[in-house]
């Protein structure tokens, strides 16, 4: 029974270094560079335009009608 334990310790700390060392050999090759990525601030420092026709406000949800008119009616 001794013998079964000490292998299965030894299989699980070489399975251990096994998938420790596949984690590094993928993180050393997928290594992003990512200084050269464009930000939303990048003209300038302002932020984006909206679109326009939006006026700030975010677009309805479909299947109402207006939200100030549900709002009333649930409050009577």
């Amino acid at each position: 029974m001794k013998d079964k334990f000490m292998l299965f310790i030894i299989g699980l700390l070489l399975g251990a270094v096994i998938a420790t060392g596949a984690f590094y050999v993928y993180s050393k090759s997928n290594k992003c560079d990512c200084s050269n990525t464009t930000s939303n601030t990048s003209n300038n420092g302002q932020p984006p335009e909206m679109p326009s026709g939006q006026n700030g406000q975010p677009p309805e949800k479909p299947g109402e009608s207006n939200s100030s008119t549900t709002s009333q009616s649930s409050n009577q």
